[in-house]
């Protein structure tokens, strides 16, 4: 099995994490998925049998600071609407039924939000096994990745097919930070949603940059104020 693995140079993203990638024949990934805890190796886990790819990242301590950050802003964001958020932080979602035990994505942070959010608390009252099989069912319909590289090139059309409707993709520039909002449902694939959030009109790129960088520094005072005047009605 060794001799099938062909590992990539590691990649350091724009907040300092390390990036790896292997690839191996799809037919050996549900045994090494199996019998291999890649969690040892890093974090934000991807194993996808069908293209034989096994990719994950050592984070730094920036990326989990915005990736925190990333909590703070959505959740306020639904107290402000409100909308029932539920933080899932890097569940690994899993690509099609019958994909091997430990297979799937595994974002940064992620959100079920309004009516799904509400699914699972219903879900959650009946006891825990019910929450399982609802997360089993319901992918999340936000995802934020941060840092992003080749290695990423495909989580947005991955998660796509999940069925999540947005992503948040956020990148370290300069002291601040850059996000792009995806609309992960367009029509043709994946792209920039123009209008700004879907889930939280009003929240724009640009001003979830600032409100990021506002709460990964715990400006939070700053960072509600903002956020209200954006999702004022």
């Amino acid at each position: 099995m060794t001799d099938a693995i062909d590992p990539s140079a590691p990649i350091t993203g724009s907040f300092g994490s390390i990036f790896r990638q292997i690839r191996v024949p799809p037919d050996v990934v549900p045994e090494m998925a199996e019998k291999i805890d890649w969690n040892l190796f890093g974090r934000r886990v991807i194993i996808d049998p069908l293209q034989g790819m096994i990719a994950w990242m050592t984070p730094s301590a920036a990326h989990e600071s915005c990736a925190a950050a990333a909590d703070k802003v959505a959740e306020r964001a639904g107290e402000l609407t409100e909308l029932r958020i539920k933080a899932l932080r890097s569940t690994r979602w899993k690509q099609r039924p019958g994909d091997p035990g430990n297979t799937g994505m595994e974002p940064d942070a992620c959100f079920y939000v309004g009516t799904t959010a509400e699914g699972w608390r219903e879900a959650r009252e009946r006891g825990r096994a019910a929450a399982r099989d609802f997360e089993t069912r319901t992918p999340p319909d936000l995802v934020v990745e941060i840092e992003w590289t080749q290695i990423d090139r495909d989580k947005s059309r991955r998660y796509a097919e999940l069925g999540t409707r947005e992503m948040w993709r956020v990148e370290r520039q300069g002291e601040g930070v850059a996000v792009e909002i995806l609309d992960l449902q367009a029509e043709g694939g994946p792209d920039t949603a123009k209008g700004g959030s879907l889930l939280f009109p009003g929240l724009d790129a640009q001003s979830l940059g600032r409100l990021l960088d506002l709460a990964e520094r715990t400006r939070f005072r700053d960072m509600e104020e903002q956020l209200a005047e954006l999702l004022s009605p």
